[in-house]
């Protein structure tokens, strides 16, 4: 298995899409197709952090942003901060280690209490188009409390941020009923973000939606929900809530 499959897996194991926060012991032994470890079973008083904000943009007029991450227990607390590339193929997230941006610092201990100001600085100049990444937070395991046979349970942040997003071309959506489900292309230039949808038969019964959770359509790409019966269902209607504002569609029928 290849570093970025590795990768895509295990991100796309924990989440859909969004800013997200999730416990990581286990992950790292999936990333590397192992069989999870047994987490520590000794209370962990001192495994906590607070990222803010949990969504970064980078305008094109802009060369740098900040990223708040605060220690909230009483011991210091360190932290690694990694960049991803981002894109979609097949309908899936795919997520690529990435030096397109520099990211300082990348490792640190913070002091009990405190925050440290991470900087999301850029390399070059703006360019035409959106570019996406993901960075993720991770809480570093602590060797004072190491114990042979265990893991420690820690706190990984993954951070949406989009660079030059205002030079993009607007999202530009067509939706699509297929044997598989439902599929979204986003024939745009610009991410959309879409925190939930509800599918409607032509009886006006409702559809049920796998994977209807928050998710991400970047621009020139395509996402799908599985909805069991697919063509079958007939004529559907999709009430979906897209970057704040509902949207009303009527899927195009595309069935073999």
């Amino acid at each position: 298995m290849t570093r970025t499959t590795a990768f895509s897996r295990l991100f796309n194991a924990v989440a859909l899409a969004g800013s997200f926060a999730f416990t990581s012991s286990a992950l790292f032994a999936a990333s590397r197709g192992e069989d999870a470890p047994k987490a520590d079973p000794t209370p962990s008083p001192v495994s906590a952090m607070a990222v803010t904000p949990l969504r970064i943009e980078l305008p094109s007029d802009t060369s740098a942003e900040t990223v708040m991450v605060r220690n909230t227990t009483a011991a210091p607390l360190a932290v690694q901060m990694r960049l991803f590339g981002w894109s979609q193929t097949d309908g899936e997230d795919v997520y690529t280690p990435s030096s397109d941006l520099l990211v300082s610092p990348s490792i640190v201990s913070i002091p009990a209490g405190q925050t440290q100001i991470v900087r999301v600085t850029r390399k070059s100049g703006a360019t035409a188009g959106e570019k996406r990444f993901r960075l993720v937070v991770d809480q570093l395991p602590d060797p004072a409390r190491a114990r042979p046979g265990t893991t420690q349970t820690r706190i990984r942040f993954v951070l949406p941020m989009f660079v030059d997003r205002d030079r993009a071309a607007p999202a530009d959506f067509a939706w699509r009923l297929t044997d598989a489900g439902l599929e979204l292309d986003n024939n745009g230039g610009a991410t959309a973000r879409i925190v939930k949808i509800a599918v409607t038969g032509p009886d006006g019964r409702v559809v049920p939606v796998e994977k209807n959770a928050l998710r991400y359509v970047l621009g020139s790409s395509t996402i799908g929900w599985p909805i069991g019966e697919g063509c079958s269902i007939g004529p559907v209607r999709v009430t979906a809530e897209i970057d704040g504002r509902t949207v009303d569609a009527e899927p195009v029928p595309a069935c073999g």
